[in-house]
């Protein structure tokens, strides 16, 4: 059995997840993947890449580490990290896999599948494999008037990983903690004035350390990733407050409101008022 359907873009750019590519695999020994990091393959550089195991069982490169996942397991990639998966020949796993973006995400998800490949074991594959089945249906027949469902679908599924999953041990690199925990540190202060340095700093590392094993884990650089994280604050902003784009620019840490349209229009393909506008009824 093989499976691989394709969701057409959705015509909301707003739901904080949605399913690009599910599918699944049944009694293919052959069945095995290996992709370089960041790759623009089905655009896994900008996508989480989930699959969970019903049966039989299969490998899990990480580091030069081989892990056997088997039926009730799973594993997660978070956007760029490099792919390397294969089933047992011997005991070919049947197994389901959704390619899924997600935004604004963070609470639910954590760092789980950023900087390395996140394994788990499911108390209860069955919830979950009901929502996949779901989407699988969905998949087949898709229209427009199922969108919605088709991103409620996925997130009740990811909600039953989260909640339900144990995570399996696996070799980490010392730096993941601190890298995190920036990460963290960047988003919730963000409208402060940041820089790779004091970001380094608050880790113990040095500079060049620092901003290769944040681009590493991450997928993208500090100033990257703290111009993102500002561009969200702005949306909410932009979204729930009436305030003017001078204030808003300010509110979110930028020092001039033409650079933060510059900036805006370029992350999110529209102007501060287009978006307010496409917001609001």
């Amino acid at each position: 059995m093989r499976e691989h359907l394709f969701f057409p873009p959705p015509s909301m750019q707003h739901y904080i997840c949605y399913p690009d590519f599910i599918g699944g695999y049944k009694d293919d020994p052959t069945h095995a993947v290996q992709r370089l990091p960041r790759t623009n393959d089905l655009k896994l550089n900008q996508l989480y890449n989930l699959h969970f195991i019903l049966n039989g069982s299969g490998y899990v490169t990480w580091s030069g580490t081989r892990f056997k996942p088997a039926a009730g397991t799973g594993f997660l990639y978070g956007p760029g990290l490099p792919q390397h998966y294969e089933a047992d020949p011997q005991d070919p796993w049947d197994i389901r896999w959704i390619h899924f973006a997600a935004h604004g995400m963070e609470a639910l998800l954590g760092s789980r599948g950023l900087g390395e490949v996140w394994l788990f074991e499911l108390k209860d594959i069955l919830a979950v494999n009901q929502r996949m089945e779901e989407l699988l249906h969905l998949g087949r027949a898709f229209d427009l008037d199922q969108e919605i469902r088709a991103s409620v679908a996925l997130y009740e599924l990811l909600l039953h990983i989260i909640k339900d999953a144990s995570p399996l041990s696996f070799p980490r690199d010392p730096a993941i903690p601190s890298i995190h925990a920036t990460a963290d540190y960047i988003r919730a202060h963000c409208t402060q004035s940041l820089s790779v340095a004091d970001m380094a700093e608050f880790t113990g590392y040095s500079v060049p350390y620092f901003s290769r094993k944040f681009h590493q884990f991450m997928g993208k650089t500090v100033t990257a990733y703290i111009l993102e994280s500002r561009i969200l604050h702005a949306k909410q902003l932009l979204v729930s407050t009436n305030k003017t784009i001078k204030d808003i620019a300010i509110a979110s840490g930028f020092s001039q409101s033409s650079y933060f349209i510059q900036c805006f229009r370029k992350v999110v393909h529209m102007t501060p008022e287009q978006f307010r506008a496409s917001c609001r009824p």
